[in-house]
């Protein structure tokens, strides 16, 4: 019988962090926890490993706002020593700003999460950008080409679409944008932003754009739920 408790984990990533990717987060992550002397629970099996579970990998270069793990641990703790226990031994660029305890039946965060918040920062200001975001939020379907498994495929990714705002009181063009995020249905910011940009006639470069995740959020009967309560 498993007598793990679970704790979900909210955290930020940014500075020079965003340019770890997903696999070097994970051991990252692991020799924290060991530097922390959390009791972390392990696999069974020939190759025992933590009990570590990440909601959604972030892409590489990207920042976030509200990043969610699950842990378990072989005995229980104050939800705020473990955050004081990790955050003594985080890098720059990595913090851990929540813990919960959590349900052990609870749905792990990589099966629950479904919707994130994006706060995007263009790399000019574009005066018109209000029309096209209306006529995007108007269409009923958006049809594009995308390469799944190596393969072309047309995908219509409107329905992952829940809002776009936008910004324009600044020297540049900034969105807010809800989208689909997880393995039931997953948008990612570029490719709605390379959408956006062509119904412009504008050339776009995701490396002169800025891209921060906010919150992650679960849907319970229709209602977005953060996923660290």
């Amino acid at each position: 019988m498993n007598n793990n408790i679970k704790y979900r984990l909210e955290f930020s990533k940014t500075d020079r962090m965003i340019y770890i990717g997903h696999l070097d987060m994970l051991k990252f992550l692991q020799r924290t926890i060991k530097k922390a002397k959390l009791p972390i629970g392990y696999s069974w099996g020939y190759n025992p490993h933590q009990l570590i579970t990440f909601a959604v990998p972030l892409p590489l270069g990207m920042s976030g706002a509200g990043e969610i793990v699950d842990i378990q641990l072989t005995h229980p703790m104050d939800c705020n020593e473990i955050k004081d226990a990790l955050n003594s031994n985080l890098s720059q660029g990595i913090s851990v700003l929540k813990v919960v305890e959590m349900d052990f039946h609870d749905t792990s965060c990589a099966a629950a999460v479904a919707w994130a918040d994006y706060y995007i920062t263009l790399n000019k200001k574009f005066d018109d950008i209000q029309g096209t975001i209306n006529s995007v939020m108007e269409k009923k379907e958006i049809n594009i080409e995308r390469v799944i498994k190596k393969k072309a495929k047309t995908v219509d990714i409107r329905p992952f679409i829940r809002y776009i705002e936008v910004d324009n009181d600044g020297e540049v063009t900034e969105l807010c944008c809800n989208i689909a995020t997880g393995s039931q249905g997953n948008l990612k910011p570029d490719v709605l932003l390379e959408y956006i940009y062509s119904l412009m006639g504008e050339d776009f470069d995701i490396t002169k754009t800025d891209i921060l995740r906010g919150t992650l959020y679960t849907q319970e009967k229709g209602v977005l739920v953060p996923l660290c309560p």
